[in-house]
């Protein structure tokens, strides 16, 4: 599903205000492409701009107070490398801003260019510094195509235009870069517009363009390597929960939790400007393993159950037999959240589980566990954590209305025991069902704003 992004007034004057401040403070800075119609337009979801390094700290505190100025009482920053992805939010208005922060351009610790030779090819356009079209075309060159290993049609007719224009001076650039006989290759190919070659060959060029970075600085490039793989290893290895975004939805079938969580989904990404694959939606658990069900099959012993329309339709199950499948999920959970939940940390996006290892103790029959209650809360307690959990609250009556796959007794019964999560599951959220979804989804993320952002008013000048 595209998301769209809207640039308005407000926008506008927050980035002319900021712009401005950064040149009366005299902080080297330049925008780095999709410049064009700025302030009062822009084409892309966010504006990327390049800060001087030893300024960052600096144009970052006045990013925070131009939002407090704008009556923008959120903030949310995650980082990569040297890119500082700064997004205000206020959910009362409807607005979000998306501007990133960078400071110098790395590439997995390398510095194809610094900072000091790009801002001595900048430009002024409408009292902005911009990078100049030729330096603008080899940066979009070396970060979508040989970066990336993709490009838009829309960057395909930008580069092929300025190239047409610019082709000696692009041509000396990309020597820097490569050598004479390489950037000579590039460009015969950037002379008949083809960009499948360099596409194709991305990985080589980038290979390329990083050995001759190193041959340039070797003891200042294998510390910013050093650093970027610091850095990952936190996020994918160590993965605090700090830099988690991990979810739960509880509720009984027919509460409407789908119907919840999908626009859950549409609206944290239009809040943090993004796109809807960030929202990581699991169903029940990580399923890093198969189903029991479908291993049996695979190894000829069962037919697997695939009735899941009626989620009791299991017979009780007797003590060995729970006990094999709540430490089977138990290993999912802790396994899957290893390795499934620190790939949604490495690229920052949101983790939703529909449904969570408390069902363990709210509706057992449903994952055919029989087990005392404590056994089954100390399960619940050894699996990953998620920082909210939101239980959907509704009218029982209403609930049996939408859906028959439980009896009115059960839905009462399940409604009273996610009620007692409370005791149990940090972060409980209960909602309230019986409004519109868009209503709870407004809750939902007035309560998840509030999580993982800052308060601008909390910035002292």
């Amino acid at each position: 599903m595209q998301i769209q992004y809207k640039w308005d007034k407000r926008h506008s004057k927050i980035l002319h205000e900021y712009l401005s401040i950064l040149k009366d403070r005299q902080i080297e800075y330049f925008i780095l492409r999709n410049y064009e119609g700025l302030p009062e337009k822009n084409e892309s979801k966010d504006v990327d701009i390049i800060i001087h390094p030893n300024k960052y700290r600096s144009a970052a505190e006045l990013f925070i107070k131009v939002l407090k100025e704008n009556n923008v009482p959120n903030y949310y920053v995650v980082q990569f490398e040297r890119a500082h992805c700064w997004i205000g939010l206020d959910l009362s208005s409807d607005f979000f801003i998306h501007v990133d922060l960078i400071a110098g351009y790395l590439n997995k610790g390398f510095e194809i260019f610094d900072f000091h030779e790009l801002y001595k090819n900048t430009i002024e356009y409408h009292g902005y510094t911009v990078l100049s079209p030729s330096y603008d075309i080899v940066m979009l060159l070396l970060y979508k195509v040989i970066g990336c290993r993709e490009l838009k049609k829309k960057y395909r007719d930008k580069i092929s235009e300025r190239f047409l224009q610019n082709r000696l001076h692009i041509l000396k650039i990309l020597e820097k870069v490569f050598d004479k006989n390489m950037a000579d290759i590039i460009c015969a190919h950037l002379d008949q517009s083809d960009f499948e070659w360099i596409i194709q060959n991305a990985r080589c060029l980038s290979k390329h363009s990083k050995v001759n970075a190193f041959k340039k600085r070797p003891i200042y490039t294998t510390r910013n390597v050093i650093s970027f793989f610091k850095e990952k290893v936190y996020r994918i290895a160590v993965c605090p929960r700090k830099i988690r975004k991990m979810i739960a939805v509880e509720a009984p079938d027919g509460t409407g939790k789908t119907t919840f969580i999908d626009l859950l989904a549409v609206k944290l990404a239009e809040c943090f400007i993004t796109d809807i694959s960030k929202v990581h939606i699991y169903h029940f658990r990580p399923t890093l393993i198969p189903n029991l069900g479908e291993l049996g099959e695979r190894a000829g012993i069962m037919e697997q159950d695939k009735e899941f329309t009626k989620p009791h339709r299991g017979k009780k199950t007797n003590t060995v037999s729970s006990l094999i499948r709540i430490i089977y999920y138990t290993v999912d959970y802790i396994l899957g959240g290893f390795v499934n939940i620190r790939k949604d940390v490495q690229f920052d996006k949101f983790t939703v589980f529909d449904r969570y290892a408390y069902d363990f103790l709210v509706d057992p029959k449903r994952s055919k566990i029989n087990l005392p209650f404590q056994i089954r809360r100390f399960f619940c307690r050894i699996v990953p954590q998620p920082q909210i959990t939101f239980v959907l609250n509704a009218d029982p009556t209403v609930v049996f209305s939408r859906k028959q796959e439980l009896t009115l007794n059960e839905i009462k019964r399940q409604m009273i025991e996610f009620n007692k999560l409370k005791d149990i599951a940090k972060g409980y959220v209960k909602l309230d069902a019986n409004k519109t979804p868009e209503e709870i989804t407004d809750q939902a993320l007035s309560v998840i704003i509030d999580y993982y952002t800052n308060k601008t008013n909390d910035y002292i000048a």
